[in-house]
């Protein structure tokens, strides 16, 4: 490596240490999660099903591999 490609540290600059997730998660407030259920929440009634949500995915990759109309 040659003298242009190093890179070195500006004399007396320290680069501070970056908090830990611990220390994130304090200044954030952030608490440990209890029960990893509480994170999926509850399904409501007009949620949809397995099916329709896949149905609706192949629908929107159809419509995405469609090419653009010029305008």
């Amino acid at each position: 490596m040659d003298s242009k490609t190093q890179r070195t540290a500006p004399p007396n600059s320290e680069q501070p240490t970056p908090p830990s997730f611990e220390e994130l998660a304090a200044q954030q407030g952030v608490a440990p999660v209890e029960e990893f259920e509480a994170l999926l929440g509850r399904p409501s009634p007009e949620d949809e099903s397995a099916e329709e949500f896949a149905a609706k995915l192949r629908e929107w990759r159809r419509e995405g591999t469609r090419g653009v109309s010029p305008q």
